[in-house]
C-alpha cells in the first residue's frame, strides 16, 4: 500500500474512532462512523488538518502535541 493511502486510511480510522467516542461508544454504528469519517477525509482534507482537536482526543489517537498541564488542571477548581 502506498504511503499516501496508508496515511489516508489511518486518518479515517482515527476520525471514525473519535466519532464513535463522541457518540458514547455504540456497538452497532461502526459502519456509519467509518463512512462519515471517510466522507470527511475525502471532502474536507484541508479543513480537517486545521481542525481544533481537544487534548483528550489527541491522547486517544496517540498525538504528542498535548498540552498536558492544561489537561491535568482542566477539571480542577482554581486550576
Amino acid at each position: 500500500m502506498p504511503d499516501a493511502a496508508r496515511k489516508l486510511e489511518q486518518a479515517i480510522r482515527e476520525r471514525a474512532y473519535l466519532i464513535w467516542e463522541r457518540e458514547g461508544r455504540p456497538a452497532d454504528r461502526a459502519e456509519d462512523h467509518w463512512w462519515r469519517a471517510t466522507n470527511e477525509a475525502l471532502h474536507n482534507s484541508d479543513a480537517q488538518s486545521d481542525e481544533i482537536v481537544e487534548d483528550e482526543e489527541k491522547i486517544l489517537i496517540g498525538r504528542t502535541d498535548v498540552n498536558m498541564p492544561a489537561l491535568l488542571t482542566k477539571d480542577v477548581q482554581g486550576g
